[in-house]
This record gives C-alpha cells, structure tokens and sequence, in this order.
C-alpha cells in the first residue's frame, strides 16, 4: 500500500514523535504540524510537552500519525534522519512560539503502535505502582517512579540511593521477572481509573542513565484482556488531551 505525504502530513495534524521504534525501549511524544515542506522534505512541529533540544540522543526518529483506511485505523510514519530547534516561530495569530523542523526520508510505512506509543507521565495523567520482587515489596515515589508506559511496557527511574544506602531495586538483573501493580490516575477525577496487576520482565537497565539514578526497561508479559482495554484508553485520553493542549496553541 502506497501513501501521499501531501495527504496525511497536514498542518494541525495531530502527531507522535517516536524514538528508537525497534529497540526494546520505544518512547513517544505527542505534538502537532505546524508546516510542511513537500520539497525540501521538511516538517515543522510544535515542541512537545517535553521538548528537543540540541542535547537530544536517539538511534532511530520517526514521526507517526493515525489514519483512517476503509473500515480501519492505522498508523502510518516517515523517518526521520535531522532535526533542528526554531527558538522563535510566528504563529499565523502572530504568537512566537518554539518548534522543531524534522527533516524525512520517504517513503510513509505502517507502523505497530502497540509497540511505539510510549506515553511520557505528566502531572494530570500520573501512574502509582509497587513492584513485588523476591518476597519485597517496593513503592513508588520511595523506591522508583514510572517515567512513561505503553501496551508492551513501562519505563522506571530506580533511585542509586536511598536512606543512603544501595536501593535493593539496583541489584535486579536483566531477563529476572516481577510482578507489578500500576493505578492509573487522572488528576481531575476523585477515583482512580484502574488498578492493574501486571506480570513483566527486565528488558534493559541504564545504570547511567543520571547521576542520582538508573533505568529500567520492563515489558509486559501478562495483562487481562480487560485490563488492556482499561489502560489502552488511559494512554488515549492522555493522548488527546496533550494534543488539544498544543492545538490551543495554534488557534
């Protein structure tokens, strides 16, 4: 299947931006097109809500949207080989905004969003957790703390320290497997919106990843249908609302 870039990549499109899609550790982040250069192969977007900078690393950059085919939505993305940072871009209501210019490689190629949406956590969408390893229990915002999650995964900043001492999650290996309770949280409702139980393995550790912390990559290796369906609309709503956030941006 064969697709225009001229009819899927539009201004006010609403987009993801994927970073290292075939690695074990996929991550996302949410924005929207400001302008498109079909000659110079060139897409211009809004800085998302954690946003580029020159510092930026990745192996593999690509960025996705969601498109209707006949009876189906499916996601389709170019990748993306440059970027560059406009500090001060004029907005058509004259607003100087910061974006970021994307330059592509065609051709447009479905992608598995399963796989690459990451949802990075913010302070309306937030996830506490507790991981029981070894007959230990440990907590979230005490021990580790969720950066981002998908259908496949989760990704953990694991504290080196605490009460300065070793944090017994540094000594978990790579392949061990856990067991993992998530609460899915929207700050403006009085309920949380689930409660998960999760069967997971380690599938990366960061031990540099800051000074203070490590990181860990956990894919998910059991989750009930319908929990699934719970946390697949979790991380779409959250979508949603991040898009309508830089939407407003624009008007």
């Amino acid at each position: 299947m064969t697709f225009d870039m001229d009819k899927i990549f539009l201004p006010s499109t609403g987009v993801d931006i994927v970073f290292n899609m075939n690695s074990l550790a996929p991550y996302s982040r949410s924005s929207i097109i400001f302008d498109i250069n079909l000659k110079n192969k060139e897409i211009t977007i809004a800085q998302p809500l954690t946003p580029f900078s020159k510092n930026t690393q990745f192996r593999e950059l690509h960025l996705t949207t969601i498109i209707r085919d006949k009876n189906r939505k499916l996601r389709v993305g170019v990748e993306c080989v440059q970027f560059r940072i406009i500090d001060t871009y004029k907005l058509a209501n004259k607003t100087d905004v910061s974006a970021a210019v994307l330059k592509y490689d065609l051709p447009i190629k479905e992608t598995n969003i399963r796989s690459a949406f990451r949802l990075p956590l913010s302070t309306k969408y937030a996830i506490k957790g507790k991981i029981i390893h070894n007959n230990m229990e440990y907590m979230s915002s005490r021990d580790f703390s969720i950066r981002d999650i998908s259908l496949s995964g989760l990704g953990l900043k694991i504290p080196k320290k605490r009460n300065n001492r070793t944090n017994p999650l540094s000594r978990i290996k790579i392949h061990e497997k856990i067991l993992i309770g998530i609460v899915l949280i929207n700050m403006d409702q009085d309920k949380p919106i689930g409660t998960l139980p999760v069967k997971a393995q380690v599938v990366r550790i960061k031990p540099d990843y800051s000074d203070t912390h490590s990181f860990m990559g956990i894919k998910i290796l059991q989750l009930k249908t319908d929990d699934e369906t719970i946390l697949n609309k979790f991380i779409h709503e959250a979508q949603v609302d991040e898009l309508k956030r830089l939407s407003r941006r624009i008007l």
